[in-house]
């Protein structure tokens, strides 16, 4: 979808990347899952103004744990009409003033984020540790939580994310393997669980779930999750793509978004109106 295709009144929201500043200003974590590459706040722009990409959210990385400065930063340079974030904060530690003073720079959710390609069995209980301690304090500043965890512990979530008193969001189409189909296991268990409002699906992170040069088997996903409920769904890059640089281009996914929503109602559903909602745009 170019930009010369869409009203210039259109405010299309890329709702999942990651940024990464000055390493002396911003200090990264001695034990990193990977290697950040050059990912500056301007070359974004660069590239996301080119495809028509106007609004933003800055989902904090996990290479700065919980100093969430890079992006409450770029919050600051590019204005709060543009520009919001998901934040990382201790479940046991942080204060009320301190969730009051994240939503004054702009963030809208926390990030519950044990990545997505653990085995690790532990995950699931400390997940529905750090869910059941943060939902009643995201739901009353108006946030939900993101959830970023392996495929196997969403399903062993669904029970807990149906009863949260907020809001959530679940990363990379909740990394179901596409080349398993929309009759893999759980599928349908989720899609029942998106029908019902709180639950809102990123479509992100198409290397993290295809191993398709094209991703052509993301498609019957994508398309299911559309005719399920296109209002509770977002659209993001996943920039700069890290451990997966080479696998796409920024516009190649703009392509890739075109494929799945053919319909240009709930095209600007998901790129615009929904984002909208979800972290406290302005609607036009």
């Amino acid at each position: 979808m170019n930009a010369t295709s869409r009203s210039s009144r259109d405010q299309v929201c890329d709702t999942h990347l990651h940024i990464f500043g000055d390493r002396q200003r911003y200090p990264l974590l001695a034990q990193l899952r990977s290697e950040p590459p050059d990912a500056s706040l301007e070359r974004f722009l660069r590239e996301a103004e080119a495809v028509g990409v106007t609004r933003m959210v800055f989902d904090q990385p996990s290479h700065y744990g919980l100093d969430n400065r890079c992006i409450l930063d770029a919050i600051r340079v590019v204005g709060h009409d543009r520009a919001r974030a998901i934040a990382a904060v201790d479940a046991d530690t942080v204060t009320d003033a301190e969730l009051e003073a994240l939503a004054a720079e702009g963030v809208r959710g926390i990030r519950v984020n044990f990545g997505y390609r653990s085995s690790e069995r532990a995950i699931t209980a400390q997940a529905v540790e750090q869910a059941k301690k943060l939902a009643p304090r995201a739901a009353a500043l108006g946030w939900h939580l993101e959830f970023l965890v392996p495929n196997w512990s969403l399903l062993e979530l669904l029970p807990v994310l149906d009863k949260l008193p907020c809001d959530f969001s679940v990363g990379h189409m909740g990394v179901f393997p596409a080349a398993h189909g929309v009759d893999q296991e759980g599928f349908a268990e989720f899609l029942r669980l998106h029908a019902k409002g709180r639950c809102w699906v990123k479509f992100t992170g198409v290397y993290r779930i295809s191993n398709l040069p094209d991703f052509s088997d993301i498609a019957p996903l994508a398309r299911a999750f559309v005719a399920n409920n296109p209002e509770r769904i977002v659209w993001g890059t996943d920039w700069p793509f890290l451990s997966h640089l080479d696998a796409v281009t920024y516009p190649q996914l703009m392509e890739l978004f075109e494929v799945w929503v053919p319909d240009a109602a709930n095209r600007r559903k998901i790129l615009v109106d929904n984002p909208a909602r979800l972290f406290g745009f302005e609607r036009i």
